[in-house]
């Protein structure tokens, strides 16, 4: 079964829009907007993504092939480990207008949410000056996303979340001693808790580094 994904409105965070079918279809156009904030400065080392999630669990789900067309043309993506879809951001594609399909796991009911994230792999170690830095620019980012009003009622970004796999399970180590528990496959680090030549040693390597928001 198919299901035609139409126009949608975008949250400060990300956007989820229920669905029930296997095979996803939309227009190239409808997200262009939304992803092009990615070609504006400021925020050079975060981007934003598009996923399909679990309605269930809120994890990525498989994607098992995604493809868009226009008449004779089409174009395969490649899907990296964190099921990101690689959408590319192109004026040409947006006049163009091509179909967009996505399959993922049969029998699961996915979400389409569009997320703000670290663009490079966090590796073995990292500091509080690092990650800093990102969550400087992914605060730019969802100001850009929610337009020049979005600073006086969104809350700051104070931390970041990361997202592992669901095989790691040993805490994220703090140079403070401090051991930050992996629940769920997510850990949270809240960045005002920890001093500037604090470090911190990962158990793996994140699929996602996103932004973590006072609530």
């Amino acid at each position: 079964m198919k299901k035609w994904i139409g126009a949608t409105t975008l949250s400060l965070l990300c956007l989820a829009l229920p669905v029930k079918a296997e095979q996803y279809r939309f227009t190239y156009s409808k997200l262009y907007y939304q992803l092009k904030v990615n070609q504006k400065e400021g925020h050079e080392d975060v981007r934003m993504a598009l996923f399909f999630n679990d309605s269930q669990t809120g994890k990525a789900c498989q994607i098992k092939k995604a493809w868009m067309e226009k008449e004779e043309h089409y174009e395969e993506f490649k899907i990296p480990t964190n099921q990101e879809l690689p959408l590319p951001i192109d004026d040409n594609l947006k006049s163009a207008n091509p179909l967009v399909y996505i399959q993922t796991e049969e029998g699961k009911q996915c979400d389409i949410s569009m997320e703000v994230l670290a663009n490079n792999p966090l590796i073995d170690t990292v500091s509080v000056n690092e990650l800093t830095l990102l969550t400087t620019q992914m605060d730019a980012m969802l100001s850009d996303i929610g337009g020049m009003f979005s600073k006086y009622f969104m809350p700051d970004v104070e931390g970041v979340r990361f997202v592992f796999s669901d095989a790691v399970t040993s805490g994220i180590k703090a140079s403070n001693g401090v051991i930050i528990p992996i629940e769920n496959g997510k850990a949270t680090i809240d960045l005002r808790e920890f001093n500037k030549g604090d470090s911190f040693e990962l158990p793996a390597t994140p699929l996602k580094v996103t932004p973590w928001l006072v609530k």
